[in-house]
C-alpha cells in the first residue's frame, strides 16, 4: 500500500506539471488546465512536500528516527520562535486545541473563551463539556477581541487560562495577538494563554517566547503545507508544570506525548510519512527566513484585498487577516462566483459558514505561489464579472511586514 501511495503522489506530480524555481519555489504552469487548491485549508502541496512524503519509512523506536525527530522538533522552536517545548501528534486542528484544553485544565477551573466565529465557538463548546467554568466574550461574526477589551474582563477575577483565536478562520478577522497577550499577562502572569493558531502559524508575525504564550497549536493542512493530519503545539514551561498523567493509554493527554517527545519519540506509532512532509516544510520556511515568508504574505493579500476592491468588492471583517480573505462582490453571489471559478477556471475556493453561508468567498494566502495564485484569481473573478481586463493584477502591494 506504502508503494501504491508512492506512485499515486508521483504520477500526480508529473500530471500537475510544477516546475521548480530558485530556493524550491514552485510556479504553476498555467497553459495547464489544472486545478488550483486555494481554499484556506486543505492546501495544494508544492514539490519538495510531495517528495519528502515518497520517502522509505524508517522505525520509529531507533536512533536513526530519534536524530530525525529531535532535528524535526527544534525545526518546530524556530516555526514558534521558542527556546521551550515543542511536540507533534496525529490529528486535526480541532483535535489539537480540544487536547490542550483537555490536558491542561481542570473541571471546575474558571477560564476566559473568546468567540468570534464558528471555530472559535468549538473551544466555548468544549470547555463547557469539560465542565470549566466557562466566561464568554462573543463578538459578531467579523469583529475581534480589541486589547481595551481585557482588563474589564480581568478584573473580574482570577482564570486559571485564556483561549484565544489568532484568527477565525470562517470570517479572517484576526486579533491584535501581541497586544492583547500582553494586557492579559500585565493584569493576571500566572493565567495560562492558549491560542488556536491554525490559520495563522508559519504565514504572518508569531512570537511564542516574546509575546508569553503558555501554548499554541497549528494544524498541518494550512500554511505548512501539508496533507491533514498533523498537528503541532509548542508549550511554555508553565502549561508543562501543569500537565498530570492520567493513564498512558489516555492519548488525549499531552503529558504522554511530552514525556516521549523529551524521548525524542512518540507514545505509540508515529506518522513517519508525514513528519517527512512537516521536516520538508519547516526547513523551507527556515531556509527562505520567516520575516521573509511573513512579508510575501502581506504582499499576496494585500495585492488580493486591493484588486477585489477595485472589482467594487469587499473584504469582510474588521480586522482581516494576511493569511486569508473572506469577500463579496457585487452582480454576483457567492455560491455563483464559486461555481463559475471551479467549473470555468479550476479556482476552488471556500464559501461561508454559519450565518455567512452563501455570502462570501475565502482565500488563502500561503505557499510559495500565494502571489501568483492572488494574480490568477484576480483575472479569472475578472472575467466573470465581465470587467474585460480593467482590473490590473500587478497592484503594488503597500509597504512590508517583519
Amino acid at each position: 500500500s506504502s508503494l501504491i501511495f508512492a506512485c499515486f503522489i508521483l504520477s500526480n506530480s508529473l500530471l500537475l506539471n510544477k516546475k521548480h524555481g530558485e530556493n524550491g519555489i514552485f510556479v504553476q504552469n498555467s497553459s495547464m488546465s489544472q486545478y488550483h487548491l486555494l481554499t484556506p485549508g486543505p492546501v495544494a502541496l508544492p514539490p519538495f512536500v510531495k517528495e519528502a512524503l515518497c520517502k522509505p519509512v524508517i522505525h520509529h523506536r531507533t536512533r536513526e528516527f530519534e536524530s530525525f525527530y529531535g532535528a524535526l522538533l527544534e525545526d518546530f522552536r524556530y516555526l514558534f520562535q521558542t527556546r521551550q517545548h515543542t511536540l507533534s501528534m496525529i490529528g486535526s486542528g480541532t483535535y489539537g486545541v480540544e487536547t490542550a484544553m483537555y490536558s491542561l485544565l481542570r473541571p471546575g477551573e474558571r477560564v476566559w473563551v473568546v468567540n468570534m466565529g464558528k471555530f472559535s465557538q468549538r473551544w466555548v463548546d468544549y470547555a463547557r463539556l469539560l465542565e470549566l467554568e466557562v466566561v464568554e466574550t462573543t463578538k459578531n461574526w467579523g469583529e475581534v477581541l480589541s486589547p481595551e477589551e481585557v482588563l474589564p474582563v480581568m478584573e473580574s477575577g482570577p482564570f486559571q487560562a485564556v483561549v484565544l483565536t489568532h484568527c477565525e478562520t470562517s470570517t479572517g478577522a484576526c486579533i491584535d495577538l501581541e497586544e492583547i497577550a500582553f494586557a492579559i499577562k500585565q493584569q493576571q502572569p500566572a493565567c495560562l494563554l492558549l491560542v488556536d493558531a491554525i490559520s495563522t502559524l508559519g504565514a504572518i508575525p508569531f512570537y511564542f517566547d516574546a509575546w508569553q504564550i503558555d501554548c499554541a497549536v497549528v494544524a498541518a493542512q494550512k500554511a505548512l503545507m501539508n496533507p491533514a493530519g498533523t498537528v503541532v503545539m509548542a508549550l511554555s514551561e508553565a502549561a508543562r508544570a501543569c500537565l498530570r498523567p492520567t493513564h498512558a493509554a489516555d492519548f488525549r493527554n499531552l503529558y504522554n506525548y511530552a514525556l516521549w517527545a523529551d524521548r525524542l519519540n512518540y507514545p505509540y506509532t508515529p506518522p513517519v510519512s508525514l513528519l517527512y512532509g512537516l521536516q520538508a516544510a519547516t526547513r523551507y520556511l527556515r531556509q527562505q527566513r520567516l520575516p521573509t515568508v511573513w512579508n510575501q504574505t502581506h504582499q499576496a493579500s494585500a495585492l488580493f484585498k486591493a484588486g477585489i476592491v477595485q472589482l467594487g468588492g469587499e473584504v469582510f471583517g474588521h480586522s482581516p487577516s494576511d493569511s486569508m480573505t473572506a469577500f463579496s462582490l457585487p452582480d454576483v453571489s457567492a455560491e455563483e462566483l464559486l461555481q463559475a471559478l471551479e467549473q470555468t477556471h479550476r479556482i476552488k475556493l471556500s464559501g461561508g459558514q454559519g450565518p455567512l453561508k452563501g455570502k462570501l468567498a475565502r482565500m488563502a494566502h500561503w505557499g510559495p505561489a500565494a502571489t501568483e495564485n492572488a494574480r490568477l484569481t484576480l483575472r479569472a473573478i475578472d472575467q466573470i464579472l465581465g470587467k474585460n481586463g480593467k482590473i490590473p493584477t500587478n497592484l503594488p502591494a503597500e509597504g512590508g511586514k517583519s
